[in-house]
């Protein structure tokens, strides 16, 4: 199975802190990470200067000056950067904040995972990253409050440029019963790809969810599930050497075939000549 790493397995935090890591790369210590792997928390590399590729659910993504990447939990990453890479990375654990990661647009499978900024953009987020890391290294009273509204800050601001570069994101992003909807996705998309289950769940029918999901974001609640369904198995398949059927079971198929079926209707390739290929 791909492994999972905690922000206290890589810093051997044994304590609270683990919640919460802020590093001021000035270089990078790792450029060239070349495993894929996942995490249990919300990651996001400010790249002030630098070049190279950072890989995301196996999809590559060039590295530029004054670039910020987004990772849920679960998201696939791997990176080769330049030696040269400074700008920072932020980790947080899903409950260090109060408010639902869904309500940041960028963090969803749905959402690019990456944001370039313009001079003026990057100045601001930087000296909010100081504040940050300095209050992180020097705690005092109150602390953990202060860096909670200071993350909160950073994300608004990546959130308002976010906006700007992809309006198309922001319909889906903003609407609470979407957002609703795929926390529920992402609980239970490997036992549940029925409309009516989250339909259900949310207390609408099922052809209301399907048209708020539509109006919103040109796709309905049936392809956000089939979409998650083939991100997951492409992961696997990817990452992993996980037999097909034991992927095919781990997502709710019952039929090997039938899996085999689904993912070559909607990728053009079966499970095994989608993994010869990468």
């Amino acid at each position: 199975m791909l492994p999972t790493f905690g922000i206290e397995k890589i810093f051997n935090l044994p304590f609270k802190k683990e919640d919460f890591k802020v590093m001021h790369h000035h270089p990078i210590n790792m450029p060239v990470i070349t495993e894929p792997h996942k995490h249990d928390f919300f990651m996001l590399l400010i790249v002030s200067k630098g070049t190279g590729t950072h890989t995301i659910d196996f999809r590559d993504h060039p590295v530029k000056n004054r670039m910020v990447f987004f990772l849920a939990p679960g998201q696939a990453h791997q990176w080769q950067l330049s030696k040269n890479t400074q700008g920072f990375q932020v980790m947080f654990s899903p409950g260090f904040l109060p408010s639902p990661h869904a309500t940041w647009s960028f963090f969803p499978p749905t959402g690019k995972p990456f944001l370039q900024l313009d001079t003026t953009q990057y100045q601001q987020l930087e000296q909010e990253l100081i504040q940050l890391e300095k209050e992180a290294n020097h705690p005092q009273l109150l602390s953990g409050n202060l860096l909670q509204h200071r993350l909160q800050i950073i994300l608004l601001l990546l959130k308002r440029w976010y906006t700007h570069a992809f309006p198309e994101q922001a319909p889906a992003a903003t609407n609470r019963l979407i957002n609703r909807f795929l926390l529920l996705l992402e609980q239970h998309y490997a036992t549940q790809s029925d409309v009516g289950f989250y339909a259900a769940q949310l207390h609408i029918t099922p052809s209301y969810l399907n048209l708020v999901c539509k109006k919103a974001s040109n796709r309905t609640a049936g392809e956000y599930i089939r979409e998650r369904l083939l991100l997951e198995a492409k992961r696997m398949l990817t990452l992993t050497a996980v037999d097909v059927k034991e992927i095919a079971y781990g997502l709710g198929f019952n039929d090997t075939s039938y899996f085999s079926r689904f993912f070559r209707k909607h990728t053009g390739k079966t499970p095994l000549d989608f993994r010869k290929k990468i």
